[in-house]
């Protein structure tokens, strides 16, 4: 496995293990911080993200596949992944319907420029007779790290609070976030256009 592919391993172990924190008590956190909310909060909650993320990634899949090359899905790449790295932080200060679904908003753009453009850059760097080993790889490693954060994010929340927890969430993030910038030192292009 090539070192393009590990980082992306990497960032998505730190990833989609922080958000695997939040998942399984999401609803939990919405029934008991926001005023007034209901089981249909939570579904509409669910249902803003998920449909932002599906209108909008084919958007962003098309743009990208304009240009050869990797350079705009690191871009949007990288954009997604700060954004998604933002959305715990507005989840801690969440007092609201409104601003909960402001940030399922913002995590279905996360997710549509980011999922995409991980695909392909992932796609790009497998070796033509290890791709099932390959995603193999990456498939086992994220389920390990989401499924041993699922009980983790549990206790967190019971003995500490959502608010710290969505705090450690963002920080976990945004370390996956970080090891994205290694791959600029495989794409020689994209780190000249950065300089200009």
């Amino acid at each position: 496995m090539n070192k393009v592919l590990r980082t992306l391993v990497l960032s998505d172990l730190f990833i989609l293990s922080s958000f695997g924190l939040v998942q399984p008590i999401f609803a939990v956190f919405i029934l008991k911080n926001i005023p007034g909310a209901s089981i249909t909060t939570v579904g509409a909650a669910v249902t803003i993200s998920l449909f932002t993320k599906a209108v909008l990634q084919i958007l962003v899949a098309r743009w990208t596949d304009e240009e050869r090359g990797n350079c705009r899905e690191l871009y949007t790449l990288l954009a997604g992944s700060l954004i998604l790295s933002s959305v715990p932080l507005l989840y801690a200060v969440t007092r609201s319907a409104g601003t909960l679904y402001a940030a399922q908003f913002l995590y279905g753009l996360g997710q549509a420029l980011s999922y995409p453009s991980w695909r392909v850059i992932f796609t790009r760097y497998t070796s033509q007779d290890r791709v099932g080993f390959e995603w193999g790889v990456y498939d086992t490693v994220v389920s390990f790290g989401v499924a041993t954060a699922a009980t983790l994010g549990a206790y967190l929340a019971e003995e500490f609070s959502f608010q710290h927890l969505f705090v450690f969430v963002s920080l976990m993030s945004f370390a996956g976030t970080a090891f994205l910038t290694h791959i600029f030192q495989q794409e020689f292009s994209c780190r000249l256009k950065l300089k200009k």
